[in-house]
């Protein structure tokens, strides 16, 4: 028996313009896809491809998704995904949020029809609510004002902040939100060298305690006269997309890896990577791509499961920053037991497509 998978690209407006030192967006252009049986079951899976993190474009993800997916459409079980993934590697890593977006959509049908949740199928702990991380964009002004008043009112106090390139707007922010909670910043690559980055970092240093992406990816000379020079933890997210990165990290450097499930290629990819860095001893972040729907947010519930001593979770900000979500229920940060207990309780996700996801796939009658 073979699985039906279709997949569309879904531009989603941001209610405002995220910005940051790599990119200033409206729209979140996600890839989904509906893997369906003969039964009428039901996966949902998503994928963000960012130009800027992994080198993959909209349009690559929509070419092997074309290609693909018909191959996909044959796999059967657990073992025949991890077997057709470890195949098909090298071009699983060009375009990791497009086999993202068919991996989680096939893990979503095939627990489904086994009758057990996606963490049960993986051999998971249940997932459990997660404390958030906020998010500050490079906005300032009444936008930064508005962000901070939002979080705070929802008690959130743990901040990633990300760099602006001016210098007095970043002091002052982190100086502000640094009252609050512990403060970590996102520089997005923006300086071109350790010299340029310990500059502008080092009048940061009392109130933050990591500085992620200062520099160049994979610049690890680079990275080590920054901490060397200021102390800060060093997030490693366009660094680390996959497992074999991890050996290009100089022994003794104190790093957190930035885990985001669309980059890493899926749910199993980001899990092995998870494993390899904590038998590393590195910390852990689970991050998300901004614009994501509430189908990565289940997604890195289930990575967060297993981490005894998150860093920071920033997943679940949906309808916070986009216009609409895809899913029925939503996933949303500090979910509260009630729901918790129901998607542990669900086989698959325990998502649906919402009326509007099942309209853009013209099925209505799902």
């Amino acid at each position: 028996m073979s699985f039906e998978l279709r997949f569309l690209s879904l531009p989603i407006a941001f209610r405002q313009a995220f910005s940051h030192a790599s990119a200033s967006r409206r729209f979140a252009d996600n890839v989904i896809v509906m893997a369906r049986d003969q039964e009428g079951r039901v996966g949902l899976g998503e994928g963000c491809p960012r130009p800027y993190v992994t080198g993959e474009t909209l349009e690559a993800a929509q070419s092997f998704l074309t290609a693909h997916l018909p191959l996909l459409s044959n796999v059967q079980d657990l073992d025949g995904l991890r077997s057709w993934s470890t195949s098909n590697k090298l071009v699983i890593d060009l375009c990791p949020s497009a086999f993202c977006a068919a991996e989680l959509a096939l893990l979503d049908l095939i627990a489904q029809r086994d009758g057990v949740s996606v963490e049960t199928l993986l051999g998971l702990p249940p997932i459990i609510d997660q404390p958030l991380s906020a998010v500050y964009s490079a906005s300032g002004g009444l936008a930064f004002s508005a962000q901070h008043l939002a979080f705070r009112a929802r008690g959130i106090r743990a901040a990633e902040l990300e760099i602006s390139g001016n210098s007095a707007r970043d002091m002052s922010r982190a100086r502000q939100l640094s009252r609050f909670g512990s403060v970590r910043v996102d520089a997005n690559n923006l300086w071109r060298d350790a010299a340029q980055a310990i500059e502008a970092l080092t009048p940061l240093t009392p109130f933050i305690w990591a500085v992620e992406e200062p520099c160049s990816p994979k610049d690890w000379a680079s990275m080590t006269s920054i901490q060397t020079t200021t102390g800060l933890t060093l997030i490693a997210d366009e660094s680390v997309t996959k497992v074999e990165d991890l050996e290009e990290i100089p022994t003794g450097l104190q790093v957190a890896i930035n885990l985001r499930v669309s980059k890493h290629g899926g749910l199993i990819r980001t899990l092995d990577l998870l494993r390899a860095a904590q038998n590393r001893g590195f910390d852990v972040i689970i991050g998300a791509q901004v614009g994501e729907t509430s189908i990565l947010a289940r997604a890195a519930l289930s990575v967060a499961a297993i981490v005894p001593r998150l860093r920071g979770f920033e997943a679940g900000y949906g309808t916070w920053l986009l216009q609409f979500d895809v899913t029925e229920p939503a996933i949303k940060a500090q979910l509260g037991a009630k729901l918790i207990a129901e998607l542990q309780a669900a086989p698959g996700l325990g998502l649906s497509p919402s009326q509007r996801l099942k309209g853009e796939f013209g099925c209505l009658s799902v």
